[in-house]
């Protein structure tokens, strides 16, 4: 009793002890002015009734009333709370105090319905700019240990006004009608509008940084403001709010409506008068107090113990507050119902503290404001609710309409009661981000600044996890090199960095500023630039257009641009010569240079290199090396992500290898190409196993195996034939087959006779003259633009023949389109792989042996005949076959789209064969594929053709796979056959060197041995 004494004799002391020596005048103006806007808020739902009568509304109008005032006051909540994040929060606090002390004035001379809307729509900006300023400020004001009971005593301010508000109005409405409170009320407002003058604006996050033992230069820095855009990415990461805002519709249907009804069911099924009503209602705000005091210590314990238990205990209230709406709205006497009426206003106020202070810990500081503010967007579903209980109420009684409320209470109460199973990992993402913030400034102050800084970093798509706690740092104007298998998420990395995909946990710090959730274009203007792996253009748009829509971050500075756009065309004069094309028509190594061109035309501070060869011929390659190795030394930070290891290491000063998500080994690239054995322990450990596992059959891997499945396919292709499906042919020695060929005992599997083709005045083919044996494997190579996929296009009929013929097992196709061409044996990859990407793996292969289901029948399928089962038993073994002939088991059920590019590679591949195809063309099939599967896909190519007999043609860039798998080399230039030979022949040919090739060795051999710098 002594305590509590002392306190009323001392209340300064007694708030310093509250705030733990945090500010004392900024708790009282904050408290005052939330206390002030309670004020209005409550006179207005007492007087109520004599508001409806006076205006001639009824329960319904009145209602809907409220509802459009309050969904303009929550409309504005999320743009004033961008602001606050952005801008002073005291003076928007302020303003906003003065603007509603001014509507409050002017509600007491409203006129008419339509002058009283506007006028409370104006007093509305006072519950607008309540929550996203002071809940911010509250939070940067005092440490995360008392900010229970500073919430508590902020939220005692709704108490506060809630039992002064009422019994004040009712008295001075009693006495002077219902205008006069309004005219009162706007002097308090004034009074602390003035005091809020005196009080400073706090560091955003200061708090938090203090907490962690940061130095007092960190903790006094300023974060930068986010965008709006940034904040919402932000704050909807944030599972515990989303549960919280998921549960509001409920919520304020409920409350809102309660508070608005209680008034009329006190007069019309009690006969209370206003002053009556204003006693109760001042009777019963004491129990909120109450409650606060409770909640204040039971937050403080739950929070500190486990910010969880809060949300538990949140779940044990919602069914004491439904079950006091139920009693409130059947009370039969005024006794019993001012009783469940005093428990409902007690036990909400109970949770208000500690759920305040557990969001406060989960929500970034940069986006407080907008955090604590977007909820307000969802109340809007249930204040669409308000209108519908008051025509209850009007048919069928208050009564009814109260019962209405209960059980959508209890829905919204139990949604945010499930946030206990993410609030703590939502609060330990926030430290992890301030310690990543505190690390990068840290590194700063010391002189050892690192432009990029990613700390436990967790991405994924849908349910999908991909990345799991990844950590790596970039120097200013370094090279390092991002390796790992297909799927390892190397992609996802850049593409988190650069925004496109959102991080789900964990910290990117760019130059000393998060990027973690801020948009792409954001991010690119900061001066990160990504070039896509395969899907860097527009490829409706001209290479014109793409250079300028390269160039738009520096669209000002034109002669800079004009410049750059010189170095590019310099790097690529094809680009030149092709300014006017779609970009679409362009090969895919020319592409990849427009790419290139696009990402170096934005003058970038970090590049991410997605697949740097990917597509392109070595002579390109070798030119690249210099490029990339120039824009670094002017300044630009580069990250590669390439399936070569020879390339990569040959560039990158810095290597990291992930695996399955984490990064296993970084280092200097030095350091690892003298370690073979960790490189091919971590990356290149497939290849191996693979060809072990095609020498040894079945019993040397896990089902299967690749063998296993190969006599499958060839036990189903004896069958084939006898339906009239592929020739199969004996013997393995392709010499014998193409020489049976030329001497005309064996028609050849393909051949193409002056094969032409011009686009826009280009000879993109010319008089390509081909044969190919069953069972051979024929490899083709050129530089970029030589007419390597044009050929195929023609072959397999996605695009006419200006001259020329061509035949399939010595039938002239060269009229069919390429269904009938498919029909008559022919396969195709591209270089893209186009697949379903709604369809499972085992879906997509399903769909690829169509052409050898033997019942097509759908009156059989309908009734379930044995014959279909029989043909259903047939796919799901061939499906079964395949999907272990190509490793492809672990990922039977996912769906095509969220396949990494060279799991998605090995698919299609898995399609073509599952064809059955008497040629196959294939469009670099090591395209997007990890080193290891490279090299354990030439061995791969070489026992399908031998085993089933098809006619393999190879367009590839990587020469230990096409030579190795070869029989025989086609090397192609500006559309023409410029050499055929055996492959050491034809690499050896002075033209193919000059134009293809070049001498760099560890561009030329992308795969097998590593290559030494």
């Amino acid at each position: 009793m002594a305590a509590v004494l002392r306190d009323i004799r001392h209340p300064v002391d007694w708030l310093r002890r509250l705030t733990d020596g945090g500010p004392v005048l900024a708790l009282v103006v904050l408290f005052g002015l939330n206390a002030v806007d309670e004020l209005d808020r409550t006179a207005f739902g007492i007087l109520l009734p004599e508001i409806r009568d006076a205006f001639g509304l009824g329960t319904q109008g009145i209602l809907t009333l409220i509802a459009l005032v309050t969904l303009l006051a929550l409309l504005l909540q999320v743009p004033i709370a961008a602001a606050a994040d952005r801008h002073r929060r005291v003076s928007i606090a302020l303003a906003g105090g003065a603007l509603w002390g001014f509507f409050s004035l002017l509600t007491g001379l409203a006129g008419g319905v339509v002058m009283l809307f506007l006028v409370r729509a104006g007093s509305g900006i006072g519950r607008a700019t309540v929550d996203p300023t002071h809940n911010s400020l509250i939070a940067d004001y005092y440490p995360p240990a008392v900010r229970s009971r500073v919430y508590s005593f902020h939220r005692a301010a709704n108490a506060v006004g809630a039992c002064v508000g009422p019994l004040t109005a009712g008295l001075l409405a009693s006495a002077f009608g219902w205008r006069v409170p309004f005219f009162v009320f706007a002097v308090p407002t004034i009074v602390f509008v003035i005091l809020g003058l005196f009080i400073h604006e706090p560091v955003r996050g200061a708090q938090e940084r203090r907490a962690m033992g940061a130095s007092e230069s960190v903790i006094e820095t300023e974060e930068v403001a986010p965008s709006f855009a940034e904040g919402w990415r932000m704050v909807w990461k944030i599972e515990t709010l989303r549960r919280i805002w998921y549960s509001l519709p409920f919520l304020a249907a409920s409350l809102i409506g309660f508070v608005s009804l209680a008034s009329l069911m006190y007069e019309d099924q009690f006969g209370l008068d206003e002053k009556a009503r204003g006693f109760v209602a001042a009777g019963v705000e004491p129990a909120q107090l109450v409650g606060l005091i409770i909640g204040a210590r039971i937050g403080t314990r739950l929070v500190a113990r486990d910010p969880s238990l809060v949300m538990r205990f949140l779940s044990l209230v919602a069914f004491v507050v439904a079950g006091c709406l139920l009693g409130f709205a059947l009370a039969p006497t005024l006794a019993l119902a001012i009783a469940a009426n005093v428990v409902i206003s007690g036990a909400l106020a109970v949770l208000g503290p500690g759920i305040l202070a557990s969001l406060s810990l989960a929500i970034p500081p940069r986006a407080r404001s907008i955090g604590f503010s977007v909820g307000a967007l969802w109340v809007i579903p249930g204040l669409m609710v308000l209108p519908v209980i008051g025509a209850i109420a009007d048919r069928w009684g208050i009564r009814w309409g109260m019962l209405v409320m209960a059980p959508i209470f209890l829905v919204g109460g139990l949604v945010i009661a499930s946030a206990r199973r993410s609030v703590n990992a939502d609060i330990a993402q926030v430290w992890a981000a301030s310690t990543a913030r505190a690390e990068a400034h840290l590194e700063r102050e010391q002189g050892r600044a690192k432009l990029l800084l990613a700390r436990g970093l967790d991405v994924g798509y849908d349910d999908l996890q991909v990345l799991f706690g990844v950590d790596l740092e970039v120097a200013e104007g370094q090279i390092v090199a991002l390796l790992g298998t297909n799927g390892a998420g190397k992609s996802t990395f850049l593409k988190a960095i650069s925004g496109v995909v959102e991080a789900d946990g964990g910290a990117v710090i760019f130059d000393g500023r998060d990027i973690t959730h801020a948009p792409p274009n954001e991010i690119a203007a900061l001066g990160i630039a990504q070039m896509p792996g395969g899907a860097g253009v527009f490829g409706d748009l001209t290479v014109r257009d793409n250079l300028q829509m390269g160039a738009w971050l520096r669209h000002s500075d034109r002669a800079a641009s004009k410049a750059r756009l010189e170095e590019v065309f310099g790097f690529f004069p094809v680009l030149r010569e092709r300014l006017d094309d779609p970009a679409a028509d362009l090969s895919g190594g020319q592409q990849q240079m427009l790419a290139l061109g696009m990402a170096f035309l934005s003058e970038p501070r970090l590049l991410m290199i997605d697949e740097l060869s990917l597509g392109l011929a070595p002579v390109i390659v070798e030119q690249l090396l210099p490029i990339v190795r120039g824009i670094a030394e002017a300044g630009t930070t580069v990250i590669i992500v390439e399936q070569s290891v020879n390339v990569a290491l040959t560039l990158a000063d810095t290597a990291y290898f992930m695996e399955k998500g984490q990064i296993r080994f970084h280092g200097p690239t030095a350091e690892l190409l003298e370690r073979p054995d960790v490189l091919r322990s971590v990356f290149l450990e497939g290849a191996g196993k693979a060809v072990a596992v095609q020498e040894a059959g079945p019993a040397a891997g896990n089902g299967h195996g690749v063998v296993h499945g190969i006599e499958v396919l060839a036990e189903r292709t004896e069958q084939e034939v006898a339906a009239g499906g592929p020739e199969v042919h004996e013997g393995h020695d392709a010499d014998e087959r193409v020489a049976a060929v030329e001497e005309g005992e064996v028609r050849p599997a393909l051949a193409t006779h002056e094969l032409s083709r011009r686009f826009r005045g280009i000879r993109a083919v010319d008089e390509v003259t081909l044969e190919v044996a069953p069972g051979e494997v024929l490899g083709i190579i050129g530089p970029n633009g030589a007419g390597k996929t044009t050929l195929f296009d023609l072959v397999s009929g996605f695009v006419p023949a200006d001259s020329g013929r061509i035949e399939v097992r010595g039938r002239d196709v060269t009229g069919l389109g390429p269904d009938a061409r498919a029909r008559h044996g022919l396969g195709r990859s591209f270089q893209d792989a186009r697949l379903w990407p709604a369809l499972t793996v085992e879906e997509a292969i399903a769909v690829s042996l169509e052409r050898w289901v033997e019942v097509r029948d759908p009156l059989s399928a309908a009734l379930h005949l044995p014959g279909v089962y029989d043909s259903e038993e047939h796919v799901a073994e061939r499906v079964g076959a395949l999907m272990d002939l190509f490793g492809l088991g672990a990922f039977r059920s996912k769906f095509v789209r969220e396949l990494s590019t060279g799991s998605r590679r090995i698919v299609d591949l898995a399609c073509v064969v599952a064809h059955r195809p008497t040629v196959v063309l294939l469009d670099e099939p090591s395209s997007g594929i990890a080193q290891r599967e490279t090299e354990a896909l030439a061995p791969l190519l070489r026992r399908i053709a031998e085993e089933v007999g098809a006619a393999v043609l190879v367009i590839e860039h990587d020469m230990p796979l096409i030579t190795s798998v070869s029989d025989r080399l086609v090397a192609m230039d500006q559309g023409a056959v410029i050499a055929v030979g055996a492959p050491h022949e034809v690499l050896d040919d002075p033209a193919v060197v000059a134009s293809y090739l070049g001498t760099t060795e560890s561009v030329i051999a992308r795969s097998g041995d590593l290559a030494p710098t």
